[in-house]
């Protein structure tokens, strides 16, 4: 059987602030905000021209635990409040 993943949509909207819509594999969409800041970027070593990239996989990450555990993504995901709450991730995700 393939593997199905929805699709992702992801846009800046200010600095540190993207904008975000998702698609599961189902059909459902759903709009985010998803927000940085330059001192999380230091700490996991990515620079801003990468930043774009980490959102966007991260959305990834996220999207995935949900077509397969279930549950949803936020409204508004923090990546500061995210690699508080799962540290190993963010310095996990590949940006290249």
């Amino acid at each position: 059987m393939a593997e199905t993943r929805g699709d992702i949509d992801v846009w800046a909207d200010g600095e540190h602030r993207y904008r975000a819509v998702l698609e599961t594999a189902a059909g459902q969409r759903t709009e985010h905000v998803v927000t940085s800041d330059g001192e999380l970027l230091e700490r996991i070593h990515a620079t801003d021209a990468e930043e774009p990239f980490l959102v966007r996989r991260v959305l990834e990450v996220l999207l995935d635990t949900v077509e397969t555990s279930g549950g949803e993504v936020p409204a508004v995901v923090d990546l500061r409040e995210l690699d508080r709450e799962r540290p190993d991730l963010l310095p996990s995700v590949p940006l290249r």
